[in-house]
């Protein structure tokens, strides 16, 4: 078994969130607005993900703020309540179709969905299936989705809206399978509520440039998080590894053989675990739990 660390300390760490609406579509606030908010909470990128309208709002970026170009597109499912939504994110090789919309009549069901991914994907751009909880999809609904980068395993606006928010259980369907793909926190912000600013990516890059930050999406160079921070982890010796801020327990998820916690002590938090690995997992992903019951989320180690 290789050993493997995740992080360089030659790169730099850019949080980001990759969910957003303004006014374009049903946001509260204009897209001045939303940038202006996200940069008062000290994020250094975003992308704006407006229903079925392409938009890249460049006019926005900084030497400390980047805007990627994003979209959200939707179908529906079979079913009164159901839905697909996905979003796409991309670098500045993208189609410059700003405020061009994406025609999705017609676009019904999991092939509606595969049509969506699979169109996002030819014209540059990553794809995340979001919120399954929210669209009332169960896994079965949704386990042949082929081609896709990521999902949403924290959605904060599901979360404060109906606790529809968390989808661990999704990602793990998928990566049981084969799978390989990410987890990612956003905010899914429309400004209705305090739906902002609770769900983020922290990216490992040279650069905040878009082809730097989009290279470490596409790899997993990166983590999520709705609280706490993962400083590094990897595996080294057999052994799996995490270092991050203080926690309560710290989680080593692993399929198909189990995994292991770890619990702190009473006034004793940890900031660091190991486990050894048997070397027949398919894969280990790391949950970083804090005293307040917020989540950090790794990627996936595969085997």
């Amino acid at each position: 078994m290789a050993n493997l660390e995740l992080f360089s300390i030659k790169k730099t760490w850019f949080k980001g969130n990759l969910h957003t609406h303004t006014t374009i579509s049903d946001g509260k606030l204009e897209p001045a607005e939303v940038v202006k908010l996200y940069k008062k909470l000290g994020y250094g990128f975003l992308a704006l993900t407006d229903h079925e309208i392409f938009s890249w709002w460049q006019e926005f970026n900084t030497p400390d703020f980047l805007i990627l170009p994003g979209i959200e597109t939707s179908g529906r499912a079979l079913g009164p309540y159901q839905c697909h939504h996905v979003v796409g994110v991309g670098d500045s090789k993208v189609k410059p179709n700003h405020l061009e919309r994406f025609d999705n009549q017609g676009l019904t069901g999991l092939s509606g969905a595969q049509t969506m991914v699979d169109f996002l994907t030819d014209q540059g751009y990553l794809t995340i299936y979001c919120h399954p909880v929210w669209s009332r999809q169960t896994f079965e609904n949704v386990a042949d989705l082929q081609g896709f980068t990521a999902i949403e395993v924290y959605n904060h606006g599901c979360h404060v809206e109906n606790c529809t928010g968390e989808a661990t259980y999704y990602w793990d369907g998928f990566l049981r399978q084969g799978n390989r793909i990410w987890g990612v926190a956003t905010d899914d912000s429309h400004q209705q509520t305090e739906d902002y600013g609770g769900g983020w990516v922290a990216v490992n890059a040279p650069s905040l440039s878009a082809e730097h930050i989009v290279e470490g999406l596409l790899k997993g160079q990166f983590y999520s998080s709705n609280g706490p921070t993962i400083e590094a982890y990897g595996v080294c010796d057999g052994q799996a590894y995490v270092r991050c801020s203080e926690a309560q327990a710290i989680h080593f998820i692993a399929f198909e053989r189990r995994g292991k916690t770890f619990v702190a002590s009473p006034g004793q938090p940890l900031t660091q675990a190991v486990h050894t690995l048997h070397g027949d997992e398919e894969y280990v992903r790391i949950e970083v739990v804090d005293e307040r019951g917020r989540v950090a989320w790794s990627n996936p180690i595969f085997f």
